[in-house]
């Protein structure tokens, strides 16, 4: 049985609000892992006193962006581990 670490991937999908919610970056640099960083303007902090940070940023495995379609996203994520899940039937081994 193989050891894996728990993956997580991030999937940007796009506003259903007209009005602007906020502004992300994705940083992909090969070197590192992928980042995603949500800029939250104190602006749109509906009027109240906005003390909070601005800026927070989060690493993920593999970052999608709006553009990403139900298959790019099946394809990545969900058919490996599928796939990894038939052949270990197959063998007869069991995930516990």
């Amino acid at each position: 049985m193989v050891k894996q670490t728990i993956q997580i991937f991030a999937r940007v999908k796009p506003t259903v609000r007209k009005q602007q919610q906020g502004i992300y970056s994705i940083d992909e640099d090969e070197k590192l892992t992928p980042s995603l960083e949500i800029i939250v303007p104190h602006d749109l902090a509906d009027g109240f006193v906005n003390n909070k940070r601005e800026s927070y940023k989060f690493k993920f495995q593999r970052i999608f962006d709006q553009g990403a379609n139900q298959e790019t996203i099946f394809e990545n994520i969900a058919k490996p581990v599928a796939e990894s899940m038939k052949r270990c039937i197959i063998r007869g081994c069991f995930y516990m």
